[in-house]
């Protein structure tokens, strides 16, 4: 790899410190660099200035700067170049950015040399049902999300397995995760621990109203559907799609919400192949 494009975080690397020190480092090493031309006019260096649209297909790898919503963002971004990431922790413990900021450049000599693991991560493809009309929703690498927008009342969740009806969840929400986000909002709401290695979905309600509902783990191949019919009598316009924490769409109630495993997958470097497991030993408090 010698071409990368580097997306920091101007939030984490306020002073874009980090940000110089890799563009120094790629410069001495004869690496192409590439910028937003935002960044690039932030820190005087707009000969490496680009257009955002037409940066992702030109480079090698996306190093990015920042935490783990960061990376989120950028996989969503590129993951039609099928563009490996970078991710260079800047903020807290996280398990997407497991390069630390003391270890950029020591991890990036290690990827020049070729000395890397490219790590492919399922993604979720969420669609809705108006009507007999299917809309493409959005693609996620986390998870997809439906609650209330209100806190007054919980709603129940009808859940379908490939057009067979599971469950209905009586619950503040349902959580659909991939392996990487069941360490996210899932782990947080009581759903299991996934290798992301693995392609599998997990469903788990949030703050369920009943202590039989627990979390379902599904094959890569299942279709979910999540529809709100039994809410007809109190249920207005006030459910809220959300997607990895990030996007949020308004829900009609008549709707329906369809999430499928991505033909897309998102690309994560790595330098150790057991790094999720050293993570999470930390992540968990363990010493």
């Amino acid at each position: 790899m010698k071409k990368f494009v580097i997306i920091p975080n101007i939030t984490k690397d306020t002073k874009l410190e980090t940000t110089r020190l890799i563009i120094d480092w790629l410069e001495k090493n004869n690496c192409e660099i590439f910028l937003t031309e935002d960044v690039a006019t932030h820190i005087n260096k707009q000969q490496y200035a680009c257009d955002e649209d037409d940066i992702y297909a030109k480079v090698d790898c996306a190093i990015v700067l920042g935490g783990d919503g960061t990376i989120l963002n950028t996989a969503r971004k590129v993951v039609k170049y099928d563009l490996p990431i970078l991710g260079v922790n800047l903020g807290y413990l996280g398990f997407l950015a497991e390069v630390e900021r003391k270890d950029a450049v020591t991890t990036l000599e290690k990827i020049i040399k070729g000395n890397y693991y490219i790590q492919s991560r399922m993604m979720l493809n969420v669609k809705r049902q108006v009507e007999n009309v299917i809309l493409d929703t959005g693609i996620s690498l986390n998870d997809i999300v439906v609650s209330r927008t209100s806190i007054s009342r919980m709603m129940k969740y009808n859940i379908s397995v490939n057009d067979r009806h599971v469950n209905n969840y009586s619950a503040d929400g349902i959580i659909v995760s991939t392996p990487t986000g069941s360490t996210a909002y899932n782990l947080s709401a009581g759903g299991p621990i996934l290798d992301p290695k693995n392609e599998m979905m997990v469903i788990t309600p949030i703050c369920p109203h009943s202590l039989t509902s627990r979390s379902i783990v599904l094959s890569q191949d299942d279709i979910v559907t999540i529809s709100f019919d039994e809410n007809m009598k109190y249920c207005n316009e006030d459910i809220l799609l959300t997607i990895d924490g990030q996007l949020s769409f308004n829900i009609d109630k008549e709707q329906k919400i369809i999430i499928s495993k991505s033909d897309k997958s998102a690309k994560l470097i790595t330098c150790n192949q057991n790094g999720f497991y050293n993570i999470l030993k930390k992540k968990l408090g363990n010493r």
